[in-house]
């Protein structure tokens, strides 16, 4: 699916930083992002760096807590050696810490585009991986992303079970109708995005149920092999900003997260099921993947 690159191969950093690749997640919150995201970071030619959309946030922060902690295990970014060369190599760049980068604000393209390349690259730099995966799932962020001549971006549209995205979602919102109308809305955008360009599909109880069938067909997708270390992604060392808690485990082991079968009641199962039928149709059947089914 990603074209192959050109030339005579990293015998230069120039050469080396164009052949850098974004890996994009792309989704709604609640949908598995952190796992798979964690999975892909196990691969001995990824580098995973979590939602760098917070990433300035979680560098501008003094005070030490343990949910700004690197997942390493460092006190914060500035403690983490992975980060302070990241910083040091952006502040060399584009003379602008990790700190101070324009990560989010999309209002401003042009540092926005300038300073996400040199943050890409300083990653690649330093972690010495030539695929970096970014899980801010923000369409409006992947949507600048791709329109970067200097950035080769390849998005991962991750889907969940409307049932369970929204059953988690509840925690900070109560409104179903509402939560329906962000589900469609937003796989819609992501949809439209991706639909025309080179792209992957994964279904997060696809993924959890059958994890190597599904690794085996995205990674051939990224044009590289499943690595059997992707299972054992807990392991791995990583240095992820944002995301769920997942991302400090310590352990492997998956379970899918089915507590919507009991935490909804028979009236909310049917009105989302009715709310989201049609709505997200056109994305459900997006570029079509294998399924599990037809994986050897």
């Amino acid at each position: 699916m990603v074209v192959s690159d050109e030339g005579e191969g990293p015998s230069s950093p120039e050469n080396r930083r164009a052949m850098v690749k974004v890996i994009f997640i792309a989704s709604l919150s609640h949908s598995g992002s952190t796992l798979l995201d964690l999975m892909l970071n196990a691969h001995p030619d990824v580098v995973s760096v979590g939602e760098l959309k917070q990433l300035g946030r979680f560098a501008r922060r003094e005070k030490v807590h343990r949910k700004l902690q690197c997942t390493c295990g460092a006190a914060s970014l500035w403690a983490c050696d992975f980060w302070r060369q990241v910083s040091a190599h952006t502040e060399r760049a584009v003379g602008r810490t990790i700190g101070e980068l324009n990560v989010e604000d999309y209002d401003n393209q042009e540092r926005f585009a300038e300073d996400n390349v040199a943050l890409f690259q300083a990653i690649s730099e330093m972690s010495g991986k030539r695929y970096v995966v970014d899980s801010s799932k923000h369409a409006v962020r992947l949507s600048l992303l791709l329109e970067n001549p200097a950035l080769e971006v390849v998005p991962i549209f991750l889907l969940r079970d409307p049932k369970g995205q929204i059953c988690s979602s509840q925690k900070t919102s109560s409104s179903i109708i509402r939560l329906i109308g962000n589900y469609v809305r937003t796989n819609r955008e992501i949809y439209e995005l991706v639909k025309h360009r080179p792209h992957s599909v994964v279904r997060y109880e696809q993924l959890v149920r059958s994890p190597e069938q599904v690794l085996t067909v995205l990674m051939e997708d990224l044009s590289l092999s499943f690595n059997p270390r992707q299972l054992e992604w807990a392991s791995q060392v990583r240095h992820n900003v944002g995301g769920n808690g997942m991302r400090r485990s310590r352990s492997s082991q998956l379970q899918l997260d089915e507590k919507w079968r009991d935490h909804l009641t028979l009236l909310q199962k049917l009105t989302i099921d009715a709310g989201t039928l049609l709505g997200r149709y056109p994305f459900a059947k997006s570029v079509p993947p294998r399924t599990v089914a037809e994986l050897p």
